[in-house]
């Protein structure tokens, strides 16, 4: 018996030159399309890292003051290590003044307000002495002193902040702040700023209003709203 071997088909070589361009074909597009899916990819989650897309719920700054005054800073919250520099409360008592009964500037419009027995009347308005806080300021003694302007349905506090020359007040710096005339407030030195802690009676919320004295001797006012403690 003759051996016969298999006969095995192969296609032309024009054909086989066509397969394989085809071949290399398919690989390079599908390459392309992965390597531009991943670029896009990278680009989304790049600008979602730079802050492009805020997640909900995120708070990225504070809202400006109730009375209109616009922020200095994007971040007002105030430095974690206020030392010397910064406002802070003191256990010292600053030189005897008698803060019932002298004349302030009044930060909205640079009148005089002649208190007597912690009381004024002043371009119509009642204006009383609410709050006095011993302080330092830039390592020196200094004080806290809030009037409150009582005018129309909104109260407005006058907050002013005063450096000694000697046992003589110097006023460093001063503002105007809409107040809530619902509720009652408490006003304390917290980590380099003033704090205005107001609670409405029956609720539990509190508005917090910061107040940072600056370096040109302008007061920064932040209210980040309701519920927060300031802390």
């Amino acid at each position: 018996d003759e051996d016969h071997q298999p006969l095995t088909h192969q296609p032309p070589p024009d054909r086989r030159r066509l397969m394989r361009q085809r071949l290399v074909v398919f690989v390079t597009v599908t390459l392309g399309v992965a390597l531009a899916i991943a670029a896009a990819q990278g680009c989304h989650d790049r600008n979602q890292n730079q802050g492009q897309h805020h997640p909900q719920g995120v708070r990225t700054g504070y809202r400006p003051s109730v009375d209109g005054a616009a922020l200095l800073s994007p971040t007002p919250a105030a430095p974690t290590a206020p030392g010397d520099s910064w406002l802070s409360p003191s256990a010292e008592a600053p030189p005897e003044v008698d803060w019932a009964n002298r004349t302030y500037p009044d930060p909205g419009d640079g009148a005089a307000i002649a208190l007597r027995n912690g009381v004024a009347a002043h371009d119509g308005a009642q204006v009383s002495l609410t709050t006095v806080l011993s302080a330092r300021y830039r390592g020196a003694p200094a004080a806290v002193v809030v009037l409150n302007r009582t005018e129309g349905a909104v109260p407005v506090d006058l907050v002013e902040v005063f450096g000694f020359s000697g046992s003589d007040p110097v006023l460093l710096a001063a503002r105007t702040s809409a107040a809530d005339p619902g509720a009652t407030a408490e006003w304390r030195i917290v980590r380099g700023s003033l704090l205005r802690e107001e609670k409405v009676p029956g609720q539990e919320s509190v508005t917090a209003t910061r107040y940072t004295v600056r370096g040109d001797g302008t007061l920064e006012e932040a209210w980040p709203g309701a519920g927060a403690s300031g802390n």
